[in-house]
Formats: structure tokens, sequence, C-alpha cells
């Protein structure tokens, strides 16, 4: 092949054919039949449509490892795969038919949606193999992965089922990030972090037993105050009562100044000082008198809205010194509610919508958050409100803002392996270290992981619950189902 001029549009179609008219990675391999192995498994990109940019490097990178390894006489047993389940793959199915929500899908049909799914990912994934061929990679296309496939799905209930022997598998009520706008609840690893610029609040919550008396708390999310179920302080730090205007107000000592320049009072004086520890068990009325919409036993609670303890979470850093607990809105909210027997209540429903919660009912958390803001404002309980800016999570998908949201999902236990796990990663040679560093921090925070997701598009979950007894039946291969069911799986 000569060509006077280099003419990539040209090039490359007879450069492929050429290839593959003398099978010159077949050649390849068998020149190495005898080598030393070397495995590759292709961390797979989604078939969600055509390769891009990001595909195209991170393919050339790793390709250029195995042309590497095949140079040096390596048996290199090499493998593409694809990622095909989840919300990538339904978006846009969805949007092929022009299907906005889940109730949408119920209504096409969930048989009929998840055939499409099928098709699309196959489809795609034909698309990409010609494009990775094209960019020149020499793995083996022949048989890639698919998620989707019996053998694979069966292999992830055999994992699942492993865990439950090993008791690494249980269902918990846990407060999650949930993308109102896809439906599901999604992991760390599934948000994006958008600089972005809220409303902060600074609202009054009047004490029972002194009605002149008031807690002050900040928050950046005003949709949650409705759900406030208590208020907690650091036992440690220094808090004041302040005359302002008449009325006394607890805050920080450290942060007197500014809760009175944000409030826009002249005047104040500080009448005593004391530590948070003394603020224990001190209760107040919700400032929207939202307690009739409760569940009946979180009403009886003794230990709604009142004073708790946390170290861990609160400090003087910004704000009052007082934080507002919603158990059922934030991971932290829910540990302290939970160490002091308050469960969490979030009556937001999976499109973020406020349920049979009077006024607020049929708002949404946190796009609403003005009119949350309104009803705070009606029951003078707002002394102070300012623009705010910092890192929100957004869904990495929907490229929505997410809120946290109560939910009930299936967990693999890993908190326990943490330091075995950080252990291990100082006997892994890194290069570079920033990336040592960086999986060193994601362990350190590592919590346990949901397996479970409320979508249409994905493994089926092969746990089944007695409704009466609430017990679970894990099963963990095809052939287990079929016996357990008297019947065959097609």
């Amino acid at each position: 092949m000569k060509y006077e001029s280099y003419n990539p549009a040209e090039i490359e179609p007879e450069m492929l054919k050429f290839w593959e008219e003398h099978k010159i990675v077949e050649k390849l391999r068998e020149r190495n039949k005898n080598g030393e192995k070397f495995y590759f498994l292709k961390g797979p990109p989604y078939t969600s449509g055509r390769i891009h940019l990001g595909h195209a490097w991170n393919m050339a990178l790793k390709d250029m490892v195995l042309r590497y390894k095949r140079m040096k006489g390596f048996k290199v047993w090499d493998r593409m795969g694809y990622d095909m389940h989840g919300l990538p793959t339904e978006q846009k199915v969805m949007k092929k038919f022009e299907l906005k929500n889940k109730e949408d899908i119920e209504k096409f049909g969930i048989k009929k949606f998840t055939e499409e799914c099928g098709k699309f990912c196959v489809e795609m994934m034909g698309y990409m193999n010609t494009d990775f061929k094209r960019i020149g990679a020499t793995l083996d296309f022949t048989d890639p992965y698919q998620p989707i496939t019996q053998s694979f799905m069966e292999s992830e209930w055999w994992l699942i089922k492993t865990a439950y022997e090993k008791g690494r598998l249980y269902q918990g009520l846990r407060t999650m990030h949930w993308d109102a706008a896809t439906q599901t609840s999604v992991a760390k690893h599934e948000l994006d972090y958008k600089s972005v610029t809220d409303t902060s609040i600074f609202v009054k919550f009047q004490l029972v037993e002194k009605p002149n008396t008031y807690f002050i708390i900040w928050t950046t999310t005003p949709w949650t105050i409705p759900l406030n179920l208590a208020v907690m302080v650091n036992p440690e730090l220094d808090y004041v009562d302040v005359d302002a205007d008449g009325e006394t107000w607890i805050v920080a000592k450290s942060l007197v100044e500014s809760v009175m320049k944000k409030a826009e009072i002249d005047q104040h004086k500080i009448l005593r000082e004391f530590k948070g520890e003394e603020m224990e068990g001190w209760t107040y009325h919700h400032p929207l008198n939202l307690k009739q919409y409760l569940p009946d036993d979180l009403q009886q609670n003794p230990k709604l809205y009142a004073v708790l303890l946390s170290k861990e979470y609160v400090d003087d850093s910004a704000g009052t010194g007082l934080v507002h607990c919603a158990p059922g809105c934030g991971p932290e909210d829910y540990e302290v509610g939970h160490k002091n027997g308050i469960p969490p209540f979030n009556c937001v429903n999976e499109g973020g919508f406020f349920e049979n919660f009077g006024s607020l009912t049929g708002l949404k958390a946190k796009t609403d958050d003005k009119k949350f803001i309104t009803e705070i404002e009606k029951s003078s309980a707002l002394i102070a409100k300012q623009p705010y800016t910092h890192d929100y999570p957004y869904g990495e998908r929907s490229k929505e803002p997410v809120i946290f949201r109560t939910t009930k999902q299936w967990f693999f236990r890993v908190e326990d392996l943490r330091e075995k796990m950080l252990a291990a990663n100082e006997e892994i040679m890194w290069n570079p270290v920033t990336a040592k560093n960086a999986y060193r921090s994601w362990l350190e925070h590592l919590r346990d992981n949901s397996i479970t997701k409320q979508r249409y598009w994905g493994t089926a979950v092969p746990i089944w619950t007695c409704k009466e007894t609430d017990e679970h039946i894990v099963v963990g291969s095809v052939k287990e189902l079929e016996k357990l069911s008297g019947q065959k799986v097609a």
C-alpha cells in the first residue's frame, strides 16, 4: 500500500482490510502461545451510544500496554466487555419512546420496555466494537462479556447468595442520596458535585419551658426544616443566652457577633454562659406545628423535638453552633437519631414530593426551597436568610440536584473490612502515588454498599420475602430457583 499523501479517510479502511485479510491480530496471538501469561479484562464502557473521545483515550492507553506485553513475548489473554444494565440505557430508551418517568414506563409495559433496552444494548455493542477496531484496538472482540446474559446474571446471584451465607447481606432502612429525577437511590460514585449558590436560613425554635427563649439554627437546605425532629449541640462547646431585641437567643459563644450581624440586631447583650451538655433533653416547639402529621409512635417518642448531644457533627466553624437534626434527610442526622432512639422520618415520595403533610403536601424537596422559606417566614420563625455558595451533589446521569431520602435497601456489609483493606492498599505498588492516596481516601470513608435500585433494567435481586413473617430466601442460581419453584426458568 503506497500513498502520495497521508489521507486518514483513505488509509484507514485499507489498513483495517489488510489486518482482517491477513489475520494480523490472530498471528500475534499464535506467535506468543507458549509465552508467559498476562491477563487483561477490559473495564466496561456503557453501551449507551457510539464511542466518544474519552472511550478512545482509555482504550488507546490500555491497548498500548497489551501491545507492549506482546512485544515482550507474553501470551496475552484479553477480553472486551460492556456495561449494559442501568440508567444510561433506560434513559436512551425512554427518550426514544418519549417516556418521562417510571409511571410512563409502567403504562408502556415493563416487559416491553426491558426488551427494548436489551435490543438497544446489543445494537450499540455492535457499533462500539466496530469503532474500537477502527482506532486500532487489538483486544478480543469475538466474545465480549455482557451483563445481560443469563450466565453473567447468575454469577451475580451467586455473589449475593455467598454474601448472605457469610453474613454480609442485610436489609436496612438508611438515609441515602436519592435522585428524584430518575426516582432511585444513588451511590456516592454516581454523583457529580457542582458549586452552587443556595439560600441559607437562620430559624428560631421556641423552648417549651421558656417561651421567650429560642434555639437558633442555620441550614442550607430549607426543605428539611419541616422534617426536623431534634436539635444537636456539642457538649463541650461554650454557649450563651443572648438578649436580642427582647428575646433570648441561644447560640455558640464564638458565633454571637456573626449571628447578630446576619439577623441585623444592632443591640444585644450576653446574659449568661454555659456548656452545651447542660442543654441535653431541653425541648422546643416545632415552628411549623407539624407534629400531628408524624407517625403515632414518633409522636410519643420522649426525645422528639429535644436537644441531643454530638461532638462529631457539631462545631462552631459556621452557622450558630446548634444543628437542626432531621434523621430522614441526612446520614449524620440518621446516625445521631438512631443512637438516641429517634427513627428516621421522611414523607417525600420517589419523585421528591411531600405527601400527606398538611399545607406542604405537593411541594418538591429542594426545588421548592423558596416556598418552604415562605412557610417558615409566615410562622415568624425566620430571623435571617443569605446566599451561600457550596458544592452540591447532582445525579451523574440525570444532571439534576439530588436529595436525601430514607429508604429500605439491601446492603453488602463492608465497613468492618476497612482497616484490612487499608492495610492491603499499602502493599500495592501504585503509580502514580496520587492514585494510591485517592484510593486510600476512598477506603477511609468506606460505607456499606447498597446493591439495589428502584428501576427496571438490571439484574433481578434473587431475594424472596414472606409478607407474613418477613423471612427471606436468597437464591444463588437458576437451578436452585427451579428446584424451589418447581418450574422451568426460561
